[in-house]
């Protein structure tokens, strides 16, 4: 008898993030450890989804995207990043300013890229097979110290998902806008008002 195994939920960042709060919950609830590992994996799979919808936020190219979506073993996800859109900080820059301009009372957090690829490097090394159990899953320092470091990369990731996540794409007018606030050929303050009175 064949069995559906659809994945009955959206692939998005966030959505990884809140299943390794659910496998978390288990961890200590139940209590089983295997569920601090499953809640590795989500997190892990977060922060490469996130980086994926951000380029997406900031209009990289869409195929360099799937380009790099098609990778599965991004050794240095920062490198990857500034492969696929050079400008990724200036242009996350430019959409928390155009956001204060309308009048949204919420910035979209720039992530720490070294930061996330030192996460995502540690948190696979939790996913390897354990050659020597003693010094491991057998010694109660290194459970505390796994889940000390679960515990930080947690706090860090939520900054990403407790504002609002929305997606825009700027028109021809709109792109000059931002080459103009790249390159301070215009002050802002006349960017600002362009913006808000359709340029």
């Amino acid at each position: 008898m064949s069995r559906n195994f659809n994945f009955h939920h959206p692939i998005e960042a966030s959505m990884h993030f809140n299943r390794a709060i659910i496998c978390l919950n288990n961890a200590f609830h139940i209590p089983d450890g295997s569920y601090l590992f499953y809640a590795t994996l989500e997190l892990r799979i977060s922060i490469e989804r996130l980086f994926f919808e951000y380029l997406v936020l900031v209009g990289a190219d869409e195929e360099k995207i799937e380009s790099m979506m098609n990778v599965y073993r991004i050794k240095d996800l920062s490198r990857a990043i500034y492969e696929t859109e050079p400008e990724f900080d200036r242009k996350l820059e430019y959409t928390n300013f155009y956001l204060k301009t309308i009048g949204f009372d919420f910035e979209v957090p720039i992530p720490d890229k070294n930061k996330l690829n030192s996460y995502y490097g540690k948190l696979g090394n939790y996913l390897h097979n354990f050659k020597k159990p003693v010094n491991s899953t057998q010694n109660q320092e290194w459970w505390d110290t796994y889940i000390k470091f679960i515990e930080e990369t947690r706090v860090y990731l939520f900054e990403f998902f407790k504002v609002p996540r929305g997606f825009f794409k700027m028109n021809e007018k709109g792109l000059e806008l931002y080459q103009a606030y790249k390159d301070e050929s215009i002050p802002k303050e006349e960017i600002k008002k362009r913006i808000l009175f359709g340029f």
